[in-house]
């Protein structure tokens, strides 16, 4: 028994040791602008809005932990690998389309971290001001280490939507079985509703996510002897993505949906929460837009700043100081200013940016996964570590299936 202990406890200490950029990247997932395609999906078709849940987690799995092997043996960002081996003209084209569909989403984390602040009735142009000035200097101020442990925390406020769902009284075995099984058949010839699908899939699986996670655990330095808890923490992160998505799905399920209620984002959402569910409810479910809102809008800047900086050459470290690191430091307060100043207008409905997002992230996908698999498969930069068997075949697949998936939503959304 002592020995199972000191085991225990040994591989205990080199999980924490490594865990962040696996969690981090994965729940920032369900940014402001996932809860808003996971509410409003839920709103319009239920728990079976969550048909493609286990196919989801696995895709996201597969393509963080290949994200993740590939920093640890390289000690490089994909932006890095991609400048090194096919040169400035296609890390130009890259970062454009990679910019724009960021800078959209961006739009839409502010705005998130707006409507949350109007959901505690404050003067939301003073707070959001003061919030993303605030954001900025946490992390122009705080090195790496200090910086992972506020996001990790923020992690936690995700939990309210666990509330949000048990408050909801749902019907947990019809919940399992719309969601696992077979969806309601009334949706299964609908074509918006497949659409839908295609929305919480690319909300889920991003663009920014498949560079973060390869940048920020190159940043965080592991060695090839740390990639086997490297590797749980990253299936543990796209589990519990999916299980907080998951339980959105089923707080607005029992609530909106029941009622017939459609809503158009997070924050109209936990409005017609209240009188359905009680207040408690709709207030746990504006925590978590705000702690979704607030993580969103810090990793994916992020994950934009370390592609430009990696692409063109310039310091990636968030160790770094700001007189050495000052463009990789500008370059994120950019996009914060951005934001900002557009959300700061009272009338502008983000809403269209955020099917516009979500189809750009998932267009881009199969374009960011060529390089993954090109650079995971090439033994003169992975040796031994090369992507084998199921991960390898599943990327493969996955790339087929998400550029017909963004065939399918082009169709739908702007032609048909």
């Amino acid at each position: 028994m002592s020995d199972f202990w000191h085991r225990f406890k040994k591989h205990l200490l080199i999980f924490l040791a490594v865990a962040g950029p696996g969690l981090i990247t994965a729940v920032a997932d369900n940014d402001a602008s996932g809860v808003a395609t996971y509410t409003v999906a839920a709103s319009l078709y239920g728990m079976s809005s969550q048909y493609l849940v286990v196919l989801t987690t696995l895709l996201l799995g597969v393509t963080q932990e290949i994200g993740a092997r590939m920093a640890i043996v390289t000690g490089k960002g994909l932006g890095d690998l991609i400048r090194e081996h096919y040169g400035v003209r296609v890390s130009v084209f890259i970062f454009l389309i990679y910019f724009l569909a960021n800078q959209a989403v961006i739009l839409q984390d502010v705005s998130g971290l707006k409507s949350s602040i109007q959901l505690f009735n404050l003067p939301w142009q003073l707070m959001l001001v003061v919030v993303c000035t605030l954001l900025i200097l946490l992390v122009v101020w705080l090195d790496f280490k200090r910086l992972q442990r506020i996001f990790l925390f923020a992690i936690l406020f995700y939990a309210t939507y666990i509330f949000s769902a048990v408050l909801a009284n749902p019907n947990w075995g019809q919940s399992l079985k719309e969601s696992l099984i077979l969806p309601q058949r009334a949706f299964i010839y609908n074509s918006g509703y497949w659409l839908a699908l295609i929305a919480v899939l690319g909300t889920t699986v991003t663009a920014w996510g498949q560079f973060f996670i390869n940048s920020f655990m190159a940043d965080k330095g592991l060695r090839p002897h740390e990639l086997k808890a490297a590797r749980w923490e990253v299936y543990l992160g796209a589990f519990l993505t999916n299980f907080l998505s998951w339980m959105m799905a089923i707080a607005v399920t029992y609530t909106l949906f029941k009622h017939g209620i459609r809503v158009t984002d997070g924050y109209t959402a936990a409005l017609a929460i209240k009188p359905l569910a009680g207040a408690l409810s709709g207030t746990l479910f504006a925590v978590g837009l705000l702690a979704a809102s607030f993580l969103g809008l810090t990793i994916i800047p992020l994950a934009t700043t370390y592609v430009f900086t990696e692409l063109f050459g310039y310091e990636r470290t968030l160790n770094a100081s700001f007189t050495k690191g000052r463009v990789f430091y500008l370059f994120f307060i950019l996009q914060i200013i951005l934001g900002l100043l557009i959300s700061l207008f009272p009338n502008i409905n983000l809403f269209n940016i955020t099917l516009w997002a979500n189809y750009l992230n998932g267009a881009i996908l199969p374009v960011i996964f060529y390089f993954v698999i090109k650079f995971s498969e090439d033994s003169a930069i992975m040796g031994e570590y090369i992507s084998r068997g199921f991960s390898k075949w599943y990327l493969r697949g996955a790339s087929a299936l998400i550029l017909v998936a963004t065939l399918a939503t082009l169709y739908g959304n702007f032609i048909h």
